[in-house]
């Protein structure tokens, strides 16, 4: 073929959307079935094993593309200017590099590198250089092609080997700005292209970059590209293994050669531009490079920019990324005459910079608020959004945690751990999200608790570790516990049941049941079915950029606090503070803390610990050492500053380690609780303590207003409250539980409509049935042995103790069809007289 026909077959695989489409056009030029023209990816024939084991789900994978996209601009610009990017004299941070060469800064300001401080016209200017562009099928049809196109640095035909389809080589790894240092060449993404593994790469080095050296090659400005595909076990062979077309010197080397190139001005590796029709290969590049993932199976099939595109994960995946990019919407189908094309395309900016566009209308107030955690001597920002009810599900689906390094999200943890009862937040668990910035951890450490596919944790002792200093930091953030119990009340208040009948039979029920009298307490129901709880204050926390103390609650700066701990409890102490709630984790010069032990004259980092800011107080909740003894006194000293200070605050606080208590989860203090104060404007304590599950009835009419949504065949559904409060103390109380039972469930109807028996009879019998199926579901749960995560790194369901929620309301949804029958054939039951058991009536 001469020059003219190799550039037209790259356009024709460019505007392919099918892999049928690409075989045949390749069969027609004799390579599809020719063996010696297919070139081993990274030049290893046992490479399945490497590139199918990577990213488990398909918008993980793609990520990998657009941020070895966003590798290649920040290269790109660095060549360009003739520095050698791992010398001292590159930038050392992806934040530096975006400022030297997206701002013409040197950081200089704390706020240079940050798209976040980047108007919407500058953001739209430099995401033209990296777009996302779908073709083909839409959900209805089938899976639709992704284009991924960048202006970077861009390889020559002899480079590419080495670079854009080479495996496990050291390509990036001494380069400080960039992302991609795992070198799989976002192989990821092969596995989920079509039956085939079908991508096409077309791609033409920077002339500038050429210009600054000899040329190595006479076709370095020539257009590379290639077609890599799975070709199935065959011949001996066990496993399937990608090739790449390379023809070029295969009949001297077959299976050895190079991939095809031509000569060319320019090609339309991008989309075009408003406001022109969307036309996916419309705009001419004179360089930069093209992939296209064909038949591409991902679940987010959706109109771009919609919610359900694959607009969704970019955002989450990308929740601080580097540089903005452009996302397109060409599949035909969706253009309609008199459509505006403006309404085709939209600019990625990652969650982080929309959570801060759109706080006002989405976030709770006062939020995002601070924390932090000290895993192992690692130190992590935790950045805790709680949304406005409903809003949550705009930005992300099941993820409830996500950990992020330089802005990429690296694996997360699903809202379920929201509902664990060593968390208790379930009334949040649909508005919550939390990011965890691994940024500053060290490499062994990423090794240890990431995966090498960068979406999911590894198990061992550090994520069980991580784990439980989440469950901490969250469980005892003052905000989230003042969020929840507002939640709560406006979800139950006035709702609860107050039939005595219902109360008295499930009363009976547990007095006379060993198993349900570990699980509930005894005792009258309260007349307030709230825990203990600190009442708003009229006065609104206004907090300082820059704190000007930061010190024990209480104490003068400076004192030192005196403060007992049993050795096996956790030491909380709390600070009092004038920064705003962002104060440790924002972008912009945050403020830094270190917490240390005493040993003589050498103060000693502690490994494990966190720390939450809200409003004014921060609470610090810290593990005792390993090696203390009762009796010892321990000498801590926690120092926070930032960069306006000339000294740190320093705070030092002493700890006698008293012996194990038992925390007695289970009963009853005698004393009572404060009551309210009558004074306005001042905290006061309301009146709490339930000891039976708390009863809610839903109907079809407020079936929206649950979080999810109720339906028809909803049964029954818990909620982790919290724990009860005796004088503000947990530790004598047991947990709260709230049974939301769908008083319209399609099969309590149907026996309604029967009218074989009493109606509140029939009521009655599916509340109470529902109820003890809850009750004891919960006592199995808590017999359960906690196991840690297993060594594949997911976690197992007993880790995920949160998911009991999610069983009760299963298991309730499928019995219920069953219950009402099964209760009339095992007997009446008398509703006004309650439970009479086989001991009634004899002494005890």
């Amino acid at each position: 073929m001469n020059n003219d026909q190799i550039k037209q077959l790259c356009l024709y695989l460019m505007k392919a959307d099918t892999e049928d489409e690409v075989i045949t056009i390749l069969k027609k030029v004799g390579y599809w079935e020719d063996h010696s023209v297919w070139r081993f990816y990274g030049d290893i024939e046992n490479n399945y094993s490497t590139i199918g084991n990577q990213q488990a789900r398909p918008d993980a994978a793609l990520i990998e593309k657009l941020v070895n996209s966003v590798d290649a601009r920040l290269m790109n610009e660095c060549l360009i200017r003739g520095v050698d990017p791992t010398s001292p004299s590159a930038p050392q941070s992806i934040q530096e590099a975006v400022a030297a060469f997206f701002e013409d800064s040197k950081l200089k300001s704390v706020r240079a590198g940050l798209i976040k401080e980047w108007g919407d016209e500058k953001r739209r200017e430099i995401a033209r250089g990296i777009t996302l562009t779908a073709t083909g099928a839409t959900a209805r049809e089938g899976n639709p092609c992704f284009t991924i196109s960048d202006c970077g640095e861009g390889q020559t035909p002899e480079m590419m080997p080495n670079t854009l389809l080479s495996l496990v080589r050291e390509n990036k790894l001494r380069i400080p700005f960039v992302q991609g240092k795992f070198n799989m060449g976002g192989t990821g993404a092969l596995k989920f292209c079509g039956q085939n593994g079908l991508q096409l790469i077309v791609s033409r080095r920077n002339l500038k970059i050429l210009k600054l050296r000899k040329l190595d090659h006479p076709s370095d400005m020539q257009w590379g590209f290639t077609i890599v595909r799975r070709e199935p076990p065959e011949g001996g062979r066990r496993s399937s293994v990608y090739t790449y077309l390379a023809p070029i010197g295969a009949k001297d080397a077959p299976g050895k050669g190079g991939v095809l190139r031509f000569e060319a001005e320019s090609m339309p590796i991008f989309p075009s531009v408003y406001p022109e029709k969307p036309e996916p290969y419309g705009r001419l590049s004179p360089w930069g490079t093209l992939i296209k993932l064909y038949e591409y199976a991902t679940g987010f099939k959706g109109q771009i920019p919609l919610t359900g595109s694959v607009k969704d994960p970019v955002d989450l995946l990308l929740p601080e990324v580097a540089l903005p990019i452009r996302i397109h919407e060409c599949r035909k189908k969706f253009w309609k005459p008199g459509s505006k094309a403006a309404s085709f395309e939209t600019t990625i900016t990652g969650l982080r910079v929309r959570l801060d566009d759109d706080k006002a209308e989405n976030l709770e107030e006062n939020f995002p608020s601070s924390s932090s955690i000290t895993v192992n001597g690692e130190k992590m920002n935790a950045t805790i959004f709680a949304f406005k009810k409903g809003t949550a599900r705009r930005y992300r689906k099941s993820e409830g945690i996500i950990f992020t390094v330089n802005g990429q999200t690296h694996a997360h943890l699903s809202t379920d751990f929201f509902r664990r009862k060593n968390v208790k937040l379930s009334y949040l668990a649909d508005s919550l999200l939390v990011m965890i910035d691994c940024s500053d951890i060290s490499g062994k450490t990423r090794e240890d608790l990431f995966m090498n596919s960068r979406d999911r944790l590894s198990g061992g002792e550090l994520r069980t570790n991580l784990e439980y200093e989440l469950e901490e930091m969250l469980k005892n953030h003052t905000g989230l516990k003042e969020l929840q119990e507002r939640r709560r009340l406006e979800a139950i208040e006035d709702k609860i049941s107050e039939d005595k009948p219902l109360e008295n039979i499930l009363k009976s029920l547990i007095k006379h049941s060993p198993t349900l009298t570990n699980l509930f307490l005894l005792g009258q129901r309260a007349s307030n079915p709230f825990k203990s709880i600190k009442v708003k204050s009229d006065l609104k926390f206004v907090g300082k950029p820059y704190p000007t103390y930061f010190r024990f609650k209480g104490l003068d700066q400076g004192k030192v606090l005196y403060r007992d701990c049993h050795i096996n409890m956790r030491c909380r102490i709390t600070f009092e503070t004038d920064a705003t709630n962002d104060y440790f984790t924002r972008d912009i010069d945050p403020g830094e803390h270190s917490l240390y032990i005493i040993k003589g004259e050498i103060n000693f980092p502690i490994d494990n610990y966190n720390m939450n800011l809200w409003n004014g107080l921060a609470h610090l909740n810290v593990k005792l050492p390993d090696n203390c003894n009762v009796g010892d006194d321990l000498h801590f000293v926690l120092t926070v500053t930032d960069s306006t200070q000339i000294n740190p605050f320093v705070n030092t606080f002493v700890i006698k380690v008293k012996p194990s208590t038992i925390v007695k989860s289970h009963s009853v203090s005698k004393e009572r609780a404060k009551p309210p104060s009558k004074e306005e404007g001042v905290d006061r304590e309301i009146p709490g303590g339930i000891q039976l599950p708390n009863i809610i009835e839903v109907y079809e009419n407020e079936w929206e207003k649950q979080e999810p949504p109720f339906n028809k065949t909803s049964a029954l559904r818990i909620k982790n409250a919290g724990v009860s409060e005796t004088n503000g103390t947990e530790e004598n109380g047991g947990d709260i539980y709230d049974f939301f039972v769908n008083m319209d469930n399609v099969y309590l109807k149907t026996e309604l409509k029967l009218g074989l028996k009493d109606a509140r009879l029939v009521r009655e019998r599916f509340r109470c049935g529902l109820v003890l199926l809850g009750m004891a579901l919960l006592q199995q749960e808590m017999q359960k042995p906690k196991k840690p995560t297993d060594e594949e790194g997911e976690v197992n369901d007993d880790a995920k103790n949160g998911d009991v929620e999610k069983k009760v309301e299963e298991f309730s949804s499928a019995v219920a069809p069953i219950l009402l029958p099964l209760i009339d054939s095992l007997g009446d039951l008398n509703v006004n007289e309650g439970y009479t058991s086989d001991t009634s009536g004899e002494e005890t």
